[in-house]
């Protein structure tokens, strides 16, 4: 989607520099700019050359590891920026890239899912002409009710300060806009909203009564708070401000991740945490897992009186004040530092870690010296915290590292395990067998009383391994698993009619797992939930090799000097010589099914979705629908002669809808699938262009390179 420009010249940034201040002041000897054949790097006051970004005179300008000026598009915290020719950051402008145009936000950040001058910048920041979306810019005070949105929904809070939405259906994402200056208020009542973005400052968001919302993005310091008649919870809250100042979180969440300057108020049960970037966490409610990532050195988590954090882990250092309670750190670097008020019950510490902090139990009264009477007591762990220590301290060690031996990299947070699998050709039962089912037998060496273990498919509980007794997995003197009981419990999880030497990590990839344990002496059953996801580079390869395969069958199509054919990232384009041709003339000449080519190139099905009419056309390898279908619900449907029909009638009947593919794709090399929607575009020469020779049609082959985006379901 986006290019690097051409480093600037050293008139630009001169130029650039008189615009960012009145006077470029005199700088001493140790802090300038530094000019090396066409490179500009800058040297700081303590004589080392700058990395990252760097504010001079009043302009943020960036510079890659090596210390040289970075232009054009550079991504950071996973938002884009623009960096002009000069170095200068763009904000509060239009950018033009590859005949696309694009718009900065004030904050220098890429808009996406925004409106601005007549246009939306779309989920990959294009911007097309608002007229031609099928989104909905919403400015008027009155409410809207029983309203279905089929794309996105803007609300202006800068005209219409308070609005209600009530019954309403928004299939894209409901996004607050405004000047950042006007207080406004939205409340949502009974609706249901695929994803709402907070996109000005000042704003309240109200949720109230059924409303149902899968995520919230809060990329300023707007709040989203429910009402005393809301009933629902909200699935993920994504925040991403690039703004100072504080977010409230008061809304019920699953998952809460944040990548933000503001610091972040949580007022609501929250079942994950993760913090992305250093921020003020502050826990004013129960959360049950709290993980600080890499990138988030130096934040601060303060839990406050009555509070409860279920387990904080610790991967960068991080301070951890307040008078609430933690059940568990686990510190796995240096630098984790906790105040003296904050109850701590367990402490974990890494491998090479050197500084933690300590347990800090409350007391439960009396004297803490001499007699027999008071002094502090240590809680007695239950069954599940004393299973919980041991397969946790396994499953970080040796099953980590049997993980990584067969190409899946795990990452575990708190009662979820997943796995980001880089090669899919791995034996699957082969892998359960030397990870899972192996530290189960070596942590019953550690803890004696577990019954039995049994491993459910999420998605459809009836595959199971059953019930395994704990005498099985740790198997006979050698350690060895009866074969029986192997065939036994891998056909039960993964069907009666399949081969376990045959199957293969590919058959389970974006399958989700619980394993439960039953313990001696505990009424209450153990869970984890294993998560098995492909990784990212094999998801990008095969996107790649499937628009490769597109552009070479579109390319390929002999349309009689009838028209042409191209491609331009996920739209498929017919343009016509003549209005008059019919649907006769093209019919045979495979317009209509070209993508039936690529049932041998790793294809797998196609969904014909018509948007307007809301159905849906199935196609697999062995029975391919074509078109022809579903243009029947746009030209007269039933027995109606399409063939007759011209191409006019056709382009007439499909104006500002839709004709999406959906394309099921198995890459033949790394086996990774993917779902990724093409949209059909029909079009007519003008009498003008019709006057050139049709031979010389050209059709337009796309270079497909990593920066490609499709949209995958």
């Amino acid at each position: 989607m986006k290019s690097n420009k051409t480093k600037s010249a050293m008139t630009a940034l001169v130029i650039a520099a008189m615009l960012c201040s009145a006077a470029m002041p005199m700088r001493a000897a140790e802090s300038q700019w530094v000019n090396n054949n066409g490179t500009w790097s800058y040297v700081k006051e303590d004589g080392s050359i700058a990395k990252g970004w760097i504010k001079d005179n009043n302009c943020w300008y960036a510079f890659d590891d090596n210390g040289a000026m970075r232009t054009g598009w550079i991504a950071s915290n996973e938002h884009w920026y623009f960096m002009g020719e000069s170095g200068v950051m763009q904000a509060d402008a239009w950018v033009e890239d590859n005949g696309t145009r694009y718009y900065i936000k004030g904050t220098g950040v890429m808009a996406k899912d925004y409106v601005k001058d007549g246009y939306e910048l779309t989920e990959d920041g294009k911007a097309i002409p608002l007229a031609e979306s099928k989104s909905v810019v919403l400015t008027d005070p009155e409410a809207i009710e029983g309203e279905v949105i089929e794309g996105n929904l803007y609300v202006d809070v800068t005209t219409a300060k308070a609005l209600e939405l009530k019954g309403v259906t928004v299939k894209g994402k409901l996004v607050v806009i405004g000047d950042n200056q006007t207080a406004g208020k939205l409340t949502i009542t009974d609706s249901k909203i695929e994803a709402i973005s907070t996109q000005t400052r000042n704003t309240e968001v109200v949720l109230s009564g059924e409303t149902e919302v899968k995520t919230i993005v809060l990329e300023e310091t707007a709040a989203v708070t429910p009402d005393k008649n809301f009933k629902g919870e909200v699935e993920k809250i994504e925040v991403q401000s690039t703004t100072k100042g504080e977010i409230v979180i008061e809304v019920p969440a699953q998952e809460v991740s944040t990548r933000t300057y503001a610091s972040v108020d949580i007022q609501a049960p929250v079942e994950s945490l993760e913090v992305k970037t250093d921020t003020q966490i502050k826990v004013n409610a129960d959360v049950k897992n709290v993980v600080v990532t890499e990138s988030a050195k130096d934040t601060k988590v303060e839990v406050s009186k009555g509070s409860t954090v279920g387990t904080i882990t610790a991967n960068a250092p991080v301070k951890i004040e307040g008078n609430g309670t933690i059940n568990k750190v686990e510190a796995n670097v240096d630098g984790v530092e906790a105040g003296k008020d904050t109850v701590i019950k367990d402490v974990e510490i890494g491998k090479d870690v050197e500084q933690a902090p300590e347990v800090n139990k409350p007391s439960t009264g009396g004297s803490s010296t001499g007699g027999s009477g008071g002094g502090t007591t240590t809680p007695t762990k239950t069954e599940a915290e004393k299973f919980k220590e041991k397969f946790e301290a396994e499953l970080k060690g040796s099953f980590t590292t049997a993980a990584a031996e067969k190409s899946v990299t795990v990452t575990i947070s708190g009662d979820k395990i997943t796995g980001n699998m880089k090669d899919l050709s791995v034996n699957v039962w082969g892998f359960v067998k030397d990870t899972i089912l192996t530290s189960i037998s070596n942590v019953t060496t550690a803890y004696e009383n577990i019954e039995k273990v049994e491993i459910i498919d999420n998605a459809n509980s009836n595959m199971t391994t059953g019930d395994m007794a704990i005498a099985d997995l740790k198997g006979n003197e050698s350690g060895s698993i009866d074969a029986s009981k192997l065939a036994e419990w891998g056909k039960g999880l993964f069907g009666e009619d399949t081969s376990l030497i045959e199957l293969k990590l590919e058959d389970v990839a974006d399958k989700s797992y619980t394993i439960k344990f039953t313990l001696k002496g505990s009424t209450t059953a153990v869970t984890y939930e294993v998560n098995l996801k492909v990784d990212d580079t094999l998801i990008n390869a095969a996107k790649t090799s499937l628009q490769t395969n597109i552009v070479t069958a579109i390319s390929s199509l002999n349309l009689n000097n009838l028209g042409s054919a191209s491609v331009s990232d996920q739209t498929i384009s017919f343009e016509f010589n003549s209005g008059t041709t019919t649907i006769a003339q093209i019919s045979g000449t495979g317009l209509f099914s070209a993508l039936g080519t690529l049932n041998t190139s790793g294809v797998q099905c196609y969904t014909f979705n018509d948007t307007a009419e809301g159905t849906t056309i199935k196609g697999t390898q062995s029975e391919l629908e074509t078109l022809i279908g579903i243009l029947k619900n746009y030209l007269g449907g039933g027995d109606i002669n399409v063939g007759n029909a011209n191409v006019t009638d056709l382009i007439s009947a499909l104006d500002n809808k839709d004709m999406i593919v959906t394309v099921k794709y198995k890459d033949s090399s790394n086996k990774a699938v993917v779902n990724v929607d093409y949209t059909f575009k029909f079009s007519c020469k003008s009498e003008s262009e019709t006057t050139t020779n049709p031979e010389e049609t050209p059709t337009e082959n796309v270079n497909v390179n990593e920066n490609v985006e499709l949209i995958i379901d």
